[in-house]
């Protein structure tokens, strides 16, 4: 009962300390101009700026033309699958019992 009792005390006390703090202001029934003018911003100071998404729409696209060297991954593709099929024909023959 007593552990019910000081909860239920808590309640209020946290309520009166919040309805006494400086910075607690309920803005919710309030208009632009009253919450404006609590909290000390000019409409007419804050930048506008484009979001990034309009920025994107504004430019134009980029492409870039990639030049690849065939004969280059060929080789380099030929000798990767020699040494897996090199490695594979040595882990296969690999018997420790010999």
């Amino acid at each position: 009962m007593f552990v019910l009792l000081m909860l239920w005390a808590s309640t209020f006390s946290f309520a009166a300390a919040d309805s006494y703090d400086s910075m607690y202001v309920n803005t919710l029934n309030m208009s632009e101009e009253e919450v404006a003018a609590v909290y000390g911003v000019d409409s007419s100071k804050i930048e506008v700026k484009p979001t990034r998404q309009e920025l994107q729409e504004q430019k134009e696209p980029e492409y870039v033309m990639r030049e690849y060297n065939h004969r280059e991954q060929v080789i380099v593709g030929v000798s990767v699958m020699l040494c897996v099929a090199l490695a594979m024909v040595m882990m296969n023959n690999y018997n420790p019992t010999r």
